[in-house]
Formats: structure tokens, C-alpha cells, sequence
């Protein structure tokens, strides 16, 4: 059966163009085996014209495709794995924008990474993702990375109390609360002075965000575990964001339930992708920042 790839990019990179043309110039020119297919959502970067790629919907690709490739940046990747509607997609993230922690494939290496995964040279890494339900509304939805209880600008503390399975855990006073998943251990959360996880180790952070008090950390629980949060304010409403994306607005006494969700998310990874090792490097392990210079000190 024929190989489906489809690329979807981020519409506000403007040094895109020349990364897809690159890429599509390089299909023409080989025989891969497979066909390739691309969501532009009209960006004005990208030039209509291709050779070898077929421009499609994102809806399409979705539906058709055994691998997506993201063009963006972490962003990228995490709006689209929020589209998704099935799990047995695998996932490719290239790096056009910062820190590039879940889509570190360098563009450089894009195509290098393509060919190794046509050839089997690759490895899965499967992550956890985090479903959230809301009783009064019944509306279900689920984060790669993390789900963030914010005040929305409220100038006091919200309050936001949390109870593990049947177990009350705090009420906290505070400007909100990160619930993360391994992955978003290190983002929002990390930023938050949170712990970094490994991807496999089956747990949720629980992190206060500005906490009126000394003594509230950040938690970690098992993510077999049922996590209902209730949560109070003076205003008119508190947000709820998933993955850096606002999902709304909500009244006071809201409840939410989170617990794991059943679909996982399946990263293709290069052997030289493995977490410890992309971690040092992003966040810069090992190197030393000193200036030399001022240790030496020169005869007068």
C-alpha cells in the first residue's frame, strides 16, 4: 500500500517557501514510493505552484495520511495534534521557530529524516495526553501538553480547589494552576518552576501559578489517577487554555474532571533524537557561560 505523507505548515513563517520548494524539488527528482500532500492554509509565503506535491485540506490529510509532517515550530505541532481525530497517525515536527523542544527536526535535515523513516530507520516515541471534562456542559477536551486554570486578569487571586480520586489534595489561593503531562513538563510549567519528566513516566504535574503561600509545590501524581478541580472567583469568569491555545470562559464554581486520556500521540524520532540527549541540548547542558577573560588576571 502506498505511503501517504502530509505536511501542514504554520501560515506566519515567512522562510517557509524555500523550505517547501526544496523539499518538493527533491521528490521530483527521486523515487520515494510514496505520495506527498500539503495544507498551505493559504499562506502568503508559499508559492500554489508545485511539482511533485499535491495541495490538499487539512481534512483531507488528516483523513488520508500515515504520517503528518508540521512546518512551524512546537506551536505547529501541538495545533495540529489538537485537530486530530485519529491516533494512529505518526508525527514529524520541523523547527522554523525557537526552542524547538517536541519539533526538533532541524529543516536542514528534513529531508535526510524522511528518507529514514521511508527506509524504517526510525523509532516511535509514544506520549500521554490529558482529557478534561465538564459536567455542567458536557464539553470534553484534551491537551498534549498541559491544561492552565488562569484568572483572566482579575486583579485577585482565584481559588482553586482539587481533589485526587476521592482524596481532597489543597485548596489553592493562587493566580492559577498548570495540570501537565511529561511532555509539558517542560514547558509552561518548567517556566513555572516546575520539574522537567521523562516522556514515559506515566504522571501528571500539578503546579500552582503564583501561590499565596510558601508552602504550596509544585505535586506529582500518577496519571491512573482522577483529578476533579472546582474552582471560584470574584469575577465574572476564569480562562481555560490547553496547549497556549484559549479554550474560554468560565463561571465561578466551574468543575472540571481530568484524567489520561486513551489516545496517545506517536512522535517519529531519528536515533539521535532521544529525550535526555535533545534535552541537554536545548536547554544547553554542559557548556560553560563563564568568561574566561575575568579569571585571568593580568601583572601590572
Amino acid at each position: 500500500m502506498t505511503k501517504i505523507i502530509g505536511i501542514l505548515v504554520n501560515p506566519r513563517k515567512k522562510n517557509i517557501d524555500r523550505l517547501v520548494r526544496k523539499l518538493d524539488k527533491w521528490l521530483a527528482e527521486t523515487d520515494t514510493g510514496a505520495i506527498f500532500r500539503i495544507c498551505t492554509y493559504d499562506s502568503p509565503y508559499i508559492k500554489n505552484h508545485f511539482n511533485k506535491i499535491e495541495a490538499r485540506t487539512d481534512t483531507e490529510i488528516f483523513n488520508e495520511a500515515e504520517m503528518i509532517i508540521t512546518l512551524g515550530g512546537d506551536g505547529t505541532l501541538l495545533r495540529t495534534i489538537n485537530k486530530m481525530n485519529r491516533f494512529d497517525i505518526k508525527m514529524m515536527g520541523v523547527n522554523l521557530g525557537g526552542l524547538g523542544f517536541i519539533a526538533d527536526t532541524p529543516p536542514d535535515k528534513l529531508i535526510e529524516h524522511i528518507q529514514n523513516y521511508l527506509h524504517g530507520r526510525y523509532f516511535i516515541d509514544e506520549r500521554s495526553q490529558i482529557s478534561c471534562f465538564l459536567p455542567e456542559s458536557e464539553e470534553k477536551f484534551r491537551a498534549f501538553n498541559d491544561i492552565v486554570i488562569d484568572k483572566a486578569g482579575f486583579a485577585r487571586v482565584i481559588q482553586i480547589e482539587t481533589h485526587i480520586d476521592t482524596e481532597a489534595l489543597n485548596n489553592y489561593i493562587a493566580d492559577g494552576l498548570i495540570v501537565s503531562t511529561p511532555t509539558g513538563s517542560t514547558g509552561h510549567s518548567l517556566s513555572n518552576g516546575g520539574p522537567i519528566v521523562a516522556p514515559g513516566a506515566g504522571v501528571f504535574v500539578i503546579n500552582p501559578i503564583c501561590p499565596h503561600s510558601l508552602t504550596n509545590r509544585p505535586v506529582i501524581i500518577p496519571d491512573r489517577m482522577h483529578l476533579k478541580i472546582i474552582v471560584y472567583t470574584e469575577a465574572d469568569s476564569f480562562n481555560i487554555f490547553r496547549d497556549g491555545t484559549a479554550q474560554g470562559s468560565f463561571a465561578s464554581g466551574t468543575v472540571m474532571e481530568l484524567k489520561r486520556s486513551r489516545h496517545t500521540v506517536k512522535l517519529v524520532k531519528m536515533e539521535h533524537q532521544r529525550f535526555f540527549g535533545v534535552l541537554s541540548k536545548k536547554l544547553h547542558w554542559g557548556e560553560d557561560f563563564r568568561n574566561k577573560n575575568r579569571w585571568t588576571y593580568k601583572k601590572i
